[in-house]
């Protein structure tokens, strides 16, 4: 008996171990096929699924075929036709290069292929991993693979597998990512004989609207930039056309989609100052990229990259984000109205108890508060799986994301106001409605606005303008103001004195724990003076001001500390206004950038048109 502890592995037992990190589920066997299939130059890719993958999963294409040496080859494990030195794996442009997806799935299913080359055509089988059985077959154009009986010899696979509604629900997910990435492949989805997806060979931005559903059509734009040798193509959904999760954010790298921490946090801060902190923007990146400067080989099914320079990565998606913003930020999306009638309609239905519109009080008609709705989940739109991301640590911006966020946008330099892509008309004041909302009539119907909302972005914007270009307007107060801290704050403002001043603030030390406001912001004028310094160092220290350092700090502090003054700041809820003051509201309305959601994501204004009109009340079909 030998005392050799150490051995080789069997080859199907180390195929078998191999199929546990590329073969999760049947959806991971799937992709690995077509995956294969396009690498194989396939513009047809056909997908049939039985019992959730359990029973069968088939994948048919017209790509380049195998010779039978070929393909009994391609189930030997690292068995690969894409790489053939270590310097190919620096400049990878294929989806499948390890050369395991085969063996691993060959070993724990029944495993059929049928493929020809120069018309001869070839049938390869193997049943768990077992023997490799080569023999003719009628000649074909491509490949087609059955996946029969998975995990048939791996039991404990087999019984962590979930029910088959969600594993079919994982396979409709990735087929969908699939379409997403390769448009002009025409790819259908059948389960259990029943025609899921067909989608035809199309444009890249066909099929992105396709996929993601018409709702994601009529609120995004197409917005594309060149970023330091990256080209980077993104249809982002407006502000206000959010979703309660991260499973609507897309991100493609040369033709792969992939779920990234980093790109999914640099998504996130592109809309950070105009979507509810708890929400998540809608949108679809594209970033082409030289393959020698991403890294696809550091997850067995290829779901994650690593970039050669992920800081130039993000800043990209962060400026590609704001430029779309610049061009959208006055549009609200179509959902916001389409809450608003479906509120109206709630209220003045007999169903709803009210009898009608509730009867004025107050001297204002009394309306449902439609215009401080938020968007909500959009129906019709694909699911995809968010892995495992969580919100990102508020330092996950570097020093160009900052500036990109905080940096005085193009519209904005030279003599000339803010020019919209398509001017803004919020037409003529006709009415105050609870000291909350003003009714103005349009050419097309009519727009309700959230004055408090409105002014607020209004404020923040010129406040972020101001502090972007360093030209922030102080104010000197005739007479110094008191600020006492308590020790840690008190400590820190000793040592960071000097930070404030980029706010437009100036603080002297007059003791330990005691200073003296001698300036402000003169747009803040009005503001409590120390309760507004108060907030700014307690921002500051928080979250730091290490804007020049390469952090994200600078960033924060203006968002969070110009956010609240903002707020507080600006017209409240209540406040009469005259119609002259509503007039001059909605036309600066209309001059200013992201007008269409306060700093906070509310939207700030509703519109219904005469034909919204006309079907509230019953006037059309």
């Amino acid at each position: 008996m030998s005392n050799q502890l150490v051995h080789i592995l069997p080859p199907q037992v180390a195929n078998q171990i191999a199929a546990g990190e590329v073969v999760e589920r049947p959806a991971s066997a799937m992709k690995e096929l077509v995956e294969n299939s396009i690498d194989a130059g396939a513009n047809r890719v056909v997908v049939r699924i039985s019992d959730a993958g359990r029973k069968r999963i088939e994948v048919d294409d017209n790509g380049f075929g195998m010779s039978a040496a070929d393909a009994e080859l391609s189930l030997q494990r690292h068995a690969t036709s894409k790489i053939e030195s270590s310097e190919d794996l620096h400049c990878i442009a294929s989806h499948g290069f390890r050369g395991e997806a085969l063996p691993s799935i060959a070993s724990v299913s029944r495993f059929r292929m049928q493929t020809a080359h120069d018309g001869v055509g070839v049938e390869v089988r193997v049943d768990g991993g077992g023997e490799t059985v080569v023999r003719p077959a009628p000649p074909r154009q491509g490949t087609r693979i059955e996946v029969l009986d998975l995990f048939l010899n791996t039991p404990a696979r087999l019984n962590f597998m979930r029910s088959n509604k969600t594993e079919e629900a994982a396979i409709v997910d990735l087929f969908r990512a699939l379409a997403l990435a390769n448009p002009s492949v025409a790819m259908q989805l059948e389960l259990d004989g029943r025609s899921r997806f067909n989608f035809p060979g199309e444009s890249t931005e066909a099929r992105v609207m396709t996929i993601m559903g018409s709702k994601f059509a009529d609120n995004q734009i197409e917005q594309s930039i060149e970023h330091e040798g990256m080209h980077i193509s993104a249809w982002l959904g407006l502000p206000t056309f959010h979703h309660r999760d991260s499973t609507r954010m897309l991100f493609l790298v040369n033709g792969r989609v992939i779920r990234d921490k980093q790109l999914l946090a640099a998504l996130r801060a592109g809309y950070r100052d105009v979507i509810f902190h708890d929400r998540y923007p809608v949108a679809v990146i594209r970033l082409e990229i030289d393959p020698a400067n991403v890294d696809v080989n550091v997850h067995p099914s290829k779901r994650e990259v690593r970039f050669k320079s992920p800081q130039t990565v993000r800043s990209g998606i962060v400026a590609c984000v704001r430029a779309g913003i610049e061009r959208m930020g006055q549009v609200v999306a179509s959902t916001t109205s389409d809450q608003a009638l479906m509120a109206i309609q709630r209220s003045s239905s007999p169903q709803s108890g009210g009898g009608g519109f509730a009867a004025p009080t107050g001297g204002g008609l009394s309306m449902t508060g439609a215009g401080t709705a938020a968007g909500g989940q959009q129906g019709g739109m694909p699911r995809f799986s968010s892995g495992d991301y969580r919100p990102p640590s508020q330092a996950s911006a570097g020093r160009d994301v900052t500036r990109l966020l905080f940096s005085a946008p193009d519209v904005h330099e030279g003599s000339g106001p803010y020019q919209a892509s398509a001017p803004l008309d919020l037409g003529e004041p006709l009415a105050q409605i609870h000291r909350c909302y003003i009714l103005a009539q349009t050419a097309t119907g009519v727009v309700l606005v959230d004055q408090h909302a409105a002014h607020e972005r209004m404020t923040y914007e010129k406040l972020k303008t101001e502090l972007a270009g360093g030209t922030v307007v102080s104010q000197m107060l005739l007479t110094p103001e008191s600020l006492s801290l308590s020790g840690e704050a008190a400590a820190w403002l000793h040592d960071h004195i000097d930070a404030l001043c980029r706010f437009g603030v100036e603080v002297e030390a007059a003791g330990d724990e005691s200073f003296l406001i001698r300036s402000i912001p003169a747009m803040l004028g009005s503001e409590p003076l120390v309760e507004m310094v108060t907030e700014l160092v307690e921002s500051c220290r928080l979250i730091g001001v290490d804007f020049e350092g390469g952090s994200s700090g600078g960033a924060r502090v203006l968002e969070r500390w110009l956010g609240n003054r903002a707020c507080k700041g600006s017209i409240k809820s209540g406040r009469l206004l005259s119609s002259i003051e509503q007039g001059a509201l909605l036309r600066a309305m209309e001059s200013t950038p992201n007008i269409a959601q306060c700093n906070h994501g509310r939207p700030t204004y509703v519109t219904l048109s005469l034909h919204e009109l006309d079907r509230l009340f019953g006037r059309q079909e």
